[in-house]
């Protein structure tokens, strides 16, 4: 901080004193209106898109940066040697539907079992499904670094007792472990599929040890099945995300639900080589937090490992690319509420503009024309206020920005205490920043006959002003003068 303080009154002095030189030899002028731009006054122009409501969402499938997907399976499973012991029913602490729900409509249980040599599989079959129900299973564990289990979702026959060999869904995500408030994990992996047709059908699951086995290591497998969800149902995995595509000031979805303790709603971003921002802020309702939804995103490595993206002030750095956003509960739910999901660009400060100033004992129309033009005066011993704003370089407001306002007056010695003044402030929604110091005396080194009916002499100082994004070289400066004290000049 002292080293920015140091860099701005060197640059502050520069300036004045280039002031100082331009107007050496400047004629004698009076206070009143001037043809000479005003740059305090000056107004930018600003671009403010409002955030949008997206109405529709279509769905993004076989993403790119997902490198295998449910189109692209290698493996060959077993379907006639099921592998034994078969799975078992677990009793653990489940997800609750929220006491705002009128009536639950979901069903669950979670199965257990073990895989005892790579490539082994386990069904779960068959499993019925009403006309217009929805069916999801998610996958969790084992938890072991060394061992990559997928799941697979397949229709069955319940004429002939078959498994249709072509799946209609399947999660193939690549073991990654992630740090989560319940601990550190790899993502589940999860499939759902609906029931279209006017009759029951039936269906198998299947959990395949892609890489490794353990008979001490378990996999837990939990089933739901519902009868009330979203219109966008299913959409289980990364795999099947749906395309959200995001505004300049922020787009926002207010039209799912999380009906079961293991949906997962997915989206596909995707972030540009040209943007004027760098991070996003990605936000869901405050009933939606308080329920215990999430709202993460996660980036895709070779192999299909998810990696969960950190979060600061529910902002996220980005770079250019493809990246995907799950939404989920860890408490509560309710098919009857509907979450907002928020996507908001953290823009880039382009540009910082002084665009006016006030103080208690001027007020903000104070600019009278002295030797040096046209600028704001403000007394000794006076509140003094900056306002301005930060942009893009394309004039779109950046909110949150950190803001440092340096006053300098070098008439006084750095060690009197009265050279600098400096204040730091965040832009608000719109970009805008106010700081407000408090000045010392002004010690009138200036004096300037101002003649008329009455005719007076002003004492006062020239003064410099500086606002700098925080950590930037994004400055704007200008001239104030510092007024001591006037007395009647004949």
């Amino acid at each position: 901080m002292k080293r920015f303080k140091k860099a701005i009154a060197v640059m502050l002095s520069t300036m004045l004193l280039v002031a100082f030189g331009m107007t050496a030899n400047a004629s004698q002028s009076t206070e009143g209106v001037s043809d000479q731009a005003i740059k305090a006054e000056s107004n930018i122009q600003l671009t403010t898109d409002n955030e949008d409501v997206i109405k529709d969402l279509t769905r993004a499938d076989k993403p790119d940066s997902i490198t295998s997907s449910v189109y692209a399976m290698k493996e060959d499973l077993n379907f006639k040697t099921p592998e034994t012991p078969s799975l078992k029913k677990e009793t653990v602490p489940s997800l609750k539907a929220s006491p705002t729900a009128v009536s639950t409509t979901a069903s669950s249980a979670t199965y257990s079992g073990t895989i005892t040599e790579e490539g082994g599989t386990q069904f779960l079959y068959p499993i019925y499904l009403q006309p217009g129900e929805l069916l999801q299973a998610q996958l969790d564990g084992p938890f072991s670094a060394q061992l990559d289990y997928d799941l697979y979702l397949y229709e069955f026959d319940m004429t002939t007792g078959d498994i249709n060999p072509n799946p209609i869904d399947a999660s193939t995500y690549g073991t990654y472990f992630n740090n989560y408030e319940q601990g550190a994990a790899s993502l589940p992996e999860n499939v759902g599929a609906r029931n279209a047709i006017g009759y029951e059908k039936a269906y198998a699951i299947a959990v395949h040890a892609k890489k490794g086995s353990s008979i001490n290591d378990p996999f837990y497998l939990t089933v739901d099945t519902s009868s009330s969800y979203d219109a966008y149902e299913p959409d289980e995995s990364a795999f099947h995300a749906y395309n959200f595509t995001f505004s300049t000031g922020g787009s926002s979805l207010n039209s799912r639900s999380i009906h079961s303790g293991i949906d997962n709603d997915w989206y596909q971003i995707t972030i540009p080589a040209s943007r004027n921002y760098d991070a996003l802020n990605v936000k869901l309702d405050s009933t939606s937090e308080s329920f215990g939804y999430k709202a993460e995103v996660y980036g895709a490595l070779s192999g299909n490992q998810m990696v969960l993206l950190p979060q600061t002030n529910h902002n996220v750095s980005l770079n250019t690319g493809t990246y995907y956003v799950r939404v989920y509960t860890t408490n509560q739910y309710s098919a009857d509420h509907l979450y907002t999901l928020t996507l908001k660009p953290v823009l880039r400060a382009g540009k910082i503009v002084i665009n006016g100033y006030d103080s208690s004992k001027n007020g903000p129309s104070d600019y009278p024309t002295y030797s040096y033009g046209r600028h704001y005066r403000v007394n000794g011993t006076s509140d003094f206020t900056v306002k301005g704003v930060v942009t893009t370089t394309d004039n779109y407001p950046v909110a949150n920005a950190p803001v440092d306002v340096t006053w300098l007056n070098q008439n006084w010695t750095e060690g009197s205490g009265n050279r600098t003044r400096t204040g730091t402030a965040y832009t608000d929604q719109n970009g805008a920043f106010s700081v407000t110091l408090s000045l010392p005396h002004s010690t009138g080194s200036i004096a300037e006959y101002l003649s008329g009916a009455i005719s007076f002499i002003h004492y006062y100082d020239l003064s410099g002003v500086a606002a700098q994004v925080s950590g930037t070289s994004i400055i704007d400066t200008d001239i104030v003068y510092h007024f001591a004290y006037s007395i009647y000049g004949g």
